[in-house]
């Protein structure tokens, strides 16, 4: 027996990529709803929207209870889950297309991936967030391996809010940056709140594999995360919006840099620093006050200045398209 060359395994691969469901044909079959007393063929109640053939509570029900509780029933949270890691950017776009049955709630699976992570990691790792940074601060000062170490342990106990406050803050850059795309064109604020929402689900899931590296070094953890989530961004916003490969590069790195510097900003307000110490002046109360609010302002600053940059660029490079959508918005009108 043959094997099955390559380039056919990868083209059935696409093929799922892009149309992963098919959908049977409802029969002629009448049934009637125990819920409103209403008779009808198809799937389901046209009237109150339950499923045909609900009866008599069985145990099937009982185990159908347990498992939609952890997300296991209907729109599996594990398949949608493995659908974020083998189909990037295409279950996103189904989703703000419209398609709500491909997918477990996005939200919904963020609170309990959430939940499932801090039990994993408060009970059975307790020691892998949190450790002590390693011999790279050792070139810093104690003040700088202070802030560190809280950062450290606050990452340990709110490790899941962070990742949706960081995939919160990309909203606003992403719908700048990608608003004119050919795929997803003009997408909007809510919509792009769920394309966050479904990476902040991401992040969390593959930290399961990357945070056991704490172990060696918590320095370790930050790279790799740091590496890793900034290719896996690429790669769904390629597929997501549809820009090559260069076009998807440079858009997102305009993303990344004001996400970054927005985050330098709350880290600033967040943790202490003590910068008499950094600065090497006696400064008081009152001034070190000032400084505080003035390295915030200065990331804010510099995080709108990026932004305004990247609009500036996006904007130049897509007014042939731009151009094009608006003729064709207007023959529409017609």
């Amino acid at each position: 027996m043959e094997k099955e060359p390559f380039k056919e395994k990868y083209r059935r691969f696409k093929q799922w990529q892009e149309r992963p469901y098919e959908y049977k044909l409802t029969s002629d079959q009448v049934h009637h709803c125990n819920n409103c007393n209403h008779d009808f063929t198809g799937n389901y109640c046209p009237i109150c929207s339950q499923k045909a053939g609900q009866g008599r509570i069985g145990w099937r029900s009982v185990h159908q209870g347990i498992m939609d509780i952890w997300g296991l029933g209907t729109r599996s949270l594990l398949y949608s889950v493995w659908q974020l890691l083998w189909r990037p950017g295409h279950i996103i776009g189904d989703y703000i297309d419209g398609k709500r049955q491909v997918s477990f709630p996005p939200v919904k699976m963020l609170f309990i991936i959430a939940v499932v992570y801090s039990m994993v990691f408060y009970w059975f790792f307790p020691d892998v967030l949190g450790m002590k940074i390693g011999d790279f601060t050792q070139v810093y000062d104690k003040d700088v391996q202070l802030v560190m170490s809280d950062f450290s342990m606050w990452m340990k106990k709110y490790y899941s809010w962070f990742s949706l406050f960081m995939a919160v803050l990309a909203v606003v850059p992403t719908w700048i940056m990608f608003r004119y795309s050919p795929r997803h064109t003009a997408h909007t604020l809510p919509e792009g709140f769920f394309i966050q929402v479904f990476l902040a689900n991401v992040m969390i899931v593959l930290s399961f594999f990357i945070v056991p590296l704490g172990l060696i070094d918590q320095m370790v953890v930050m790279v790799v995360s740091s590496v890793f989530f900034a290719l896996y961004y690429i790669i769904v916003y390629k597929y997501l919006f549809g820009y090559g490969l260069w076009g998807t590069l440079w858009r997102s790195a305009f993303v990344y840099l004001t996400v970054l510097f927005l985050l330098s900003a709350g880290f600033v307000v967040v943790f202490k620093f003590d910068f008499n110490q950094i600065t090497g002046l006696k400064l008081t109360e009152d001034q070190l006050k000032f400084v505080k609010m003035a390295y915030t302002g200065m990331f804010v600053a510099l995080a709108l200045i990026v932004l305004a940059v990247g609009f500036v660029i996006n904007y130049i490079a897509t007014r042939k398209f731009r151009s094009e959508l608006k003729q064709n918005q207007a023959m529409l009108k017609r």
